[in-house]
């Protein structure tokens, strides 16, 4: 994500800095927005899928854009997400979610995607399945909608035969809603990852306790971390507080209750109002 302050004059400044080929570069995130799900690529395979067919086991989806040819970025980009992937606990690529890698190169073949793939499947650790990640390629319009639903920009040089972008994971809901994103190009943290995964799957993975500690959370995105949020957690302990108060009460009550049953049951019952000579 490229992130531009600018007062006065200093704009202009700031743009003459940046490099050209970064300039239109860069991510516009579009929380809570919709992917377009019926748009048609290629997988690994051949076969031609969709985001809804992807989605229709109701799966979040972890999202990068790259291309095989790419020379450094997204080669230090999904060697970071394997490690991340590996790092989480409680959470399995393709039992729990799914990810899926789109080629942002129109001309990448079918063959050229299977082979990055094969790659980078080998380093997955035995509990998560393979099959769960899927390298996809498109045609240019298909590729650039998609790009733009989900606020990706990148430019292609062509005296270089490259695509200039950046690097973001962007998390998915069953609904192809974006619920996410993480712009750690090297190691992402596991538990990073698997508060991410949970929040795209709303409600559907991770047990009840990982769902009370997200939503004890909010996401920082200046440390690109989840972190606890203050405001609920006082919210959660002044509660807990109250409960605690309460329960202290009740053998209170209940003491007070069996004193006053034995009182009344200790009077002389009352006189009837009738003597006798």
């Amino acid at each position: 994500m490229l992130a531009v302050c600018c007062a006065g004059g200093a704009c202009a400044d700031f743009r003459d800095e940046i490099p050209k080929n970064l300039i239109g570069v860069g991510v516009d995130e579009k929380l809570d927005g919709e992917i377009p799900l019926d748009l048609s690529f290629a997988d690994h395979r051949g076969a031609t899928v969709t985001f809804r067919k992807l989605l229709e086991d109701k799966k979040p989806i972890l999202l990068t854009l790259n291309y095989s040819n790419c020379p450094g970025l997204c080669i230090a980009q999904l060697n970071g997400m394997i490690q991340g992937v590996n790092d989480v606990s409680g959470i399995k690529l393709g039992e729990d979610f799914k990810m899926v890698s789109l080629s942002i190169d129109p001309s990448e073949s079918i063959q050229k995607a299977a082979s990055t793939r094969a790659r980078y499947v080998d380093d997955l650790e035995n509990h998560h399945s393979a099959e769960g990640w899927f390298f996809l390629t498109g045609s240019e319009a298909n590729i650039v909608r998609l790009a733009d639903s989900v606020g990706f920009r990148y430019t292609y040089d062509a005296k270089n035969k490259q695509f200039n972008h950046s690097a973001a994971a962007i998390f998915i809901s069953p609904q192809g809603r974006i619920t996410r994103y993480l712009y750690e190009v090297g190691f992402i943290r596991g538990e990073t990852l698997r508060m991410a995964l949970i929040e795209a799957g709303e409600g559907k993975i991770g047990s009840s306790f990982d769902r009370f500690v997200l939503w004890c959370s909010h996401y920082d995105a200046n440390e690109n971390r989840y972190s606890a949020s203050a405001r609920i957690l006082l919210s959660v302990t002044a509660g807990g507080f109250v409960v605690v108060g309460l329960i202290g009460l009740v053998p209170f009550w209940l003491s007070r209750q069996r004193k006053q049953a034995q009182s009344a049951g200790s009077q002389p019952p009352p006189s009837s109002g009738v003597q006798s000579e």
